[in-house]
């Protein structure tokens, strides 16, 4: 018995996946042993310029801006202690970096993946260094939004009371002694605080 073949019409239709549309490129940073730039992709100049400057020219051989050195010593801190791989959060940047070494022909460089960072991840990411448990975690978050005890409280389903130990706790494991200098010390916002002071 011969199989019957069914025919399909050839337009094939491709749908970006949900929320992809919106994504960009990464960026792309290789680092020498010199510290000197090797390769950067426009995405990597795009996405590194509000840390580095605008004068700050990102070509193959040239040096690493000031402000890019203190993150590749914190990625060689890391990548030292016996990682293959590490990730910094920048939040004043909104960016994630993700680093490795790759050996190459001559020398050992070092490789940045630069993307984008939700507000949400880099938070995340700053109040797990803080070790808060993972209700105080709840609470600051909140209160980086913006929310007030009572909102806090309704939200978790706690009492205000509750919610003021929480903080209490959070203030003193992150070193602050407000909400302004919560946010400032999380989210890298100066406060009207500081900025007087």
């Amino acid at each position: 018995m011969k199989a019957k073949l069914r025919t399909f019409a050839t337009t094939l239709i491709v749908a970006p996946p949900k929320g992809v549309h919106s994504r960009q490129m990464p960026g792309v940073v290789i680092i020498d042993g010199a510290r000197r730039i090797r390769l950067a992709n426009a995405a990597s100049v795009k996405m590194l310029r509000p840390l580095a400057g605008t004068e700050i020219e990102f070509s193959s051989g040239g040096e690493l801006p000031t402000a890019l050195q203190r993150l590749l010593d914190e990625v060689e801190d890391r990548l030292a202690v016996g990682q293959d791989t590490c990730t910094v959060m920048v939040p004043s940047a909104d960016i994630c970096v993700r680093a490795c070494a790759v050996g190459g022909q001559y020398e050992a460089s070092i490789m940045l993946l630069i993307e984008r960072a939700s507000r949400e991840d880099v938070v995340r990411s700053a109040l797990a260094s803080h070790r808060l448990t993972p209700r105080e975690a709840e609470v600051a978050g909140l209160v980086l939004r913006g929310y007030s005890n009572r909102r806090i409280a309704h939200q978790l389903v706690l009492t205000e009371y509750t919610v003021e130990d929480h903080l209490k706790r959070i203030f003193a494991k992150v070193g602050v002694r407000s909400r302004s200098a919560l946010a400032s010390k999380i989210l890298g916002i100066r406060g009207k605080e500081e900025a007087a002071g």
